[in-house]
């Protein structure tokens, strides 16, 4: 593996880590609250009250400050100030005796845990902007780290048994390490982060960028996630640090899982990507929903009082798997959102990083704030009697802890489902900033990508979700697929049967490459057209249907059919309006010209011995016209069109492609389409009786033995 790849898959994982580092430092100071004064919730509060102090400086102070908006540096200052607030409240429940020691120790810890993260990340800031030598700067981070290991340390061996101290010191050394790896690995983004850029920049990329419905989006969806996030696992803990007594049990549980899942996600996207078949966002719903289902397990647990059962457990790693396969999808859509910001403000990025962070930043404030919010409310509904009693905690308390976390969930699938980019179009997105950069130009893509990128635009999640349904019933044994030679710069023109239905369906389920595919105007831009359509083609046909319903039924068709081919993206074909077909061919050199392959049905209905209608068995007669997209093509670009023909045989559920036939240019034009056309026709039939014969064998075969 290169020195390349290699990076680009640890970076995910560290930051992945840096953003649950926070949540394990939480709960480790609930942890040590608990075994220090029995009262758990005291020492998250505590932790929770620094880091928004260490939030809300950071936000006012240089270098943050100027790329900040007034809007946002208000918002950040007034849930930081509601949070100070909260955790004043708190305190009216667990009020702090100065005259007892183990409170100051408490303190002590809770101190050394946000000193240990900021010196951290102070040092790191030190190393980019000054050029601090690497061996220094490595022996002053360890350094910090290790003594406020032995800080900590010294303060719990002080007032906790050896057993409890040493536990404690194990969970804070493993949270060390955690920030530790994520921060180190991440000082590539650091020095992103603290480059210089002038605050009118910055502001003209924030204006630019965020009328692009692709980035706000992804906005929406990160801040959710980072909502929710915040909100489960500091109530989750919350309760498991109440009821249990293994919160360090539950820490490893949900840092080994966490760290698994990330590298299961990189791996499968990664390869899903080579095999150029990944879609991060079909990987988000599948996190997202493992995390809603470990959110409704936990709630049954809660009812049954049983917080240490396996159930809980199992809950947890669910959690655990669905939040970082999350992450580490919002990570690789996060290198799109870079390419997104080029693509609508070229190559004045400045200021980029510094606008992501203001946004996780403030999302991260707003998830702490509503936790501290429930777990305030929580504190106010139960006196200063917090029940240690896991059904007497349920019972009380289940809604609360429950609902707020899903609801930010629930934000975050919307979120997910409006996010408007599915990977073939990361892909083009990628493909057309790298046209750019070598000094070419490309129209149409650009113009595809305006549509999709820029104004609002809907992945077709329920048609896709229709055809993996779809697929097993349609399932085709593929044959011939040597001869699908796929190029981005030239891409292909399919021809298949139509045999009525079942050409179109066979072939939209099981052609291995994403095609957009010609589709008679009646089904595609009117639904009273489409019913008419359906009823004279298809429905008329049918004679197990009786006449009464065949009407009804080609008019229920026709607003689904002109919606479904909206979500193909398939191209009107104009057939008896000469002036309308001149757009059709206008629409798939655009295609041609963006990196899409075509599906055309070249059968001509009207040409079939019994009347009108599709030949159910083998192949009818062709039209001809479609081989005008060629020389069309050819003026346009200077690239020879190349056709390929398949063949969907529905009793031995076969699809077969053929050898493919380019265009030639230099032949006369009238003799070219005879060509193209004769050799389409031919190898068609001969597919169709290649396998019209194995099924007869096969037929013998059966009815012999």
């Amino acid at each position: 593996m290169s020195k390349r790849s290699r990076k680009g898959n640890t970076r995910p994982l560290a930051l992945n880590l840096a953003t649950l580092s926070g949540i394990y430092a939480y709960m480790y100071c609930m942890m040590a609250s608990s075994a220090m004064l029995e009262m758990p919730i005291l020492g998250g509060a505590l932790y929770m009250c620094g880091q928004a102090a260490m939030v809300l400086y950071s936000i006012c102070t240089p270098p943050l400050r100027d790329y900040y908006s007034v809007n946002l540096r208000t918002w950040s200052a007034v849930i930081s100030g509601l949070m100070l607030l909260l955790n004043a409240a708190l305190l009216v429940f667990y009020p702090i005796r100065l005259e007892d020691a183990r409170v100051w120790l408490l303190l002590g810890v809770v101190l050394l845990m946000l000193l240990r993260s900021a010196l951290g990340k102070k040092l790191i800031r030190v190393s980019v902007t000054r050029g601090m030598p690497e061996k220094r700067f490595l022996m002053l981070y360890i350094g910090s780290h290790v003594i406020c290991v032995l800080g900590a340390a010294a303060v719990l061996f002080s007032c906790l048994s050896m057993v409890t101290a040493a536990q404690l010191c194990g969970g804070f050394a493993l949270v060390s390490a955690l920030e530790a790896y994520g921060q180190l690995k991440d000082r590539a983004e650091q020095r992103v982060l603290l480059e210089p850029v002038s605050p009118q920049s910055y502001f003209n990329l924030r204006e630019r960028i965020g009328k692009v419905n692709a980035f706000t989006s992804y906005e929406a969806l990160s801040s959710c996630i980072m909502v929710a996030l915040e909100i489960t696992l500091v109530l989750m803990y919350t309760f498991l640090s109440v009821t249990g007594e293994q919160l360090l049990t539950c820490m490893l549980l949900s840092v080994g899982c966490t760290l698994l899942a990330q590298e299961a996600a990189d791996f499968v996207l990664r390869r899903r990507e080579r095999r150029q078949r990944s879609d991060p966002t079909v990987m988000m719903l599948i996190g997202l929903f493992l995390w809603m289902y470990s959110l409704v397990l936990f709630g049954r647990t809660m009812e049954s009082g049983t917080p240490q059962s396996p159930e809980a457990y199992f809950s947890l790693i669910l959690c655990s798997l669905g939040v970082s396969v999350c992450l580490t999808v919002l990570m690789r859509m996060e290198r799109t959102m870079v390419q997104v910001a080029k693509f609508s403000a070229g190559n004045a990025l400045g200021g980029y990083r510094q606008m992501r962070r203001a946004g996780t930043e403030l999302a991260t404030l707003v998830g702490e704030m509503i936790a501290l919010c429930a777990l305030t409310i929580l504190s106010f509904a139960a006196g200063k009697n917090l029940p240690h009693n896991a059904p007497e905690f349920a019972a009380r308390f289940q809604p609360l802890l429950v609902i707020p976390a899903m609801l930010a969930v629930i934000g975050a699938l919307l979120g997910a489902f409006r996010f408007p980019l599915s990977q073939r179009y990361m892909d083009k997105l990628g493909r057309f900033l790298q046209l750019k950069q070598e000094g070419n130009e490309n129209p149409a893509l650009e113009k595809q990508l305006e549509k999709v990128v820029v104004k609002p635009h809907r992945q077709p999640f329920f048609i896709n979700t229709l055809k993996a349904v779809l697929r097993p019933f349609f399932r085709h044994t593929l044959q011939g697929t040597e001869n699908i030679v796929e190029d981005v710069d030239n891409p292909l023109v399919f021809l298949c049967n139509h045999g009525e239905i079942y050409g179109p369906v066979a072939a939209v389920l099981n052609i291995p490459v994403p095609i957009r595919p010609w589709t008679i105007s009646e089904i595609t831009v009117d639904k009273d057209e489409m019913a008419a359509y359906v009823y004279k083609y298809t429905i008329k046909r049918q004679k197990w249907l009786p006449e009464f319903l065949k009407m009804p039924i080609a008019k229920m068709i026709g607003p689904l059919s002109v919606w479904a081919m909206g979500c193909l993206e398939s191209i009107p074909v104009y057939r008896n309006k000469p002036r309308d077909l001149m757009n059709t061919f206008r629409m798939s050199v655009e295609a041609l010209q963006a990196g899409d392959n075509l599906l055309i049905f070249p059968e001509n209905p009207n040409a079939v011995a019994q009347g009108h209608g599709y030949e159910r068995q083998g192949l009818g007669e062709l039209f001809t016209g479609f081989e005008m997209l060629a020389p069309i093509y050819y003026n346009k670009t200077g690239k020879c069109l190349r056709f390929i023909p398949a063949f969907a045989h529905q009793k031995m559920r076969t699809l077969t492609f053929a050898p493919i036939i380019t265009f030639d240019p230099n032949n006369e034009p009238n003799a070219e389409r005879e060509r193209i056309v004769s050799y389409l026709q031919e190898t068609m039939r001969e597919m169709y009786e290649t396998e019209e014969a194995k099924y007869q064998q096969k037929i013998r075969f059966f009815t012999f033995s």
